[in-house]
């Protein structure tokens, strides 16, 4: 006996809708442009958008940042998390407890998973202000 196994006629079906779907997504006749006419640019209104929103988000330092330390050196008033050196102020800097209470720079050890704000302050946004150990 030679049958068709069931699911060929399953197959069939699915490629046939989605083929038809794929027809009723245009929404109008599209004709191209005449040759050596160039497309339409985009309007400077939209440009002007995207720019300012872009450059809205790309300034995050207000905002808490999350990492493990992977070295710190008091000494010289840096820490690495990500691979990317970070400097503080051991001085200025207000460093807070599981706890929510002020501690001091030596809880912020190697291994040690940290919450941190960075400076307003400093051009180079490489200067720590606030650190939360969890």
């Amino acid at each position: 006996m030679n049958r068709k196994p069931p699911y060929r006629n399953r197959v069939a079906i699915l490629l046939l809708a989605v083929a038809t779907a794929s027809d009723a997504v245009t929404t109008g006749i599209l004709t191209p442009a005449p040759a050596g006419v160039a497309p339409p640019r985009p309007s400077s209104g939209k440009q002007e958008w995207g720019r300012e929103a872009t450059k809205s988000m790309a300034d995050d330092s207000s905002g808490l940042r999350k990492g493990t330390i992977e070295a710190v050196d008091v000494g010289h008033g840096t820490f690495h998390v990500y691979g990317q050196q970070l400097n503080f102020e051991a001085t200025k800097l207000k460093v807070f407890g599981r706890d929510g209470k002020p501690t001091n720079v030596y809880a912020l050890q190697r291994g040690t998973i940290v919450r941190f704000t960075l400076d307003p302050a400093d051009p180079k946004q490489r200067r720590v202000a606030v650190v939360y150990v969890e």
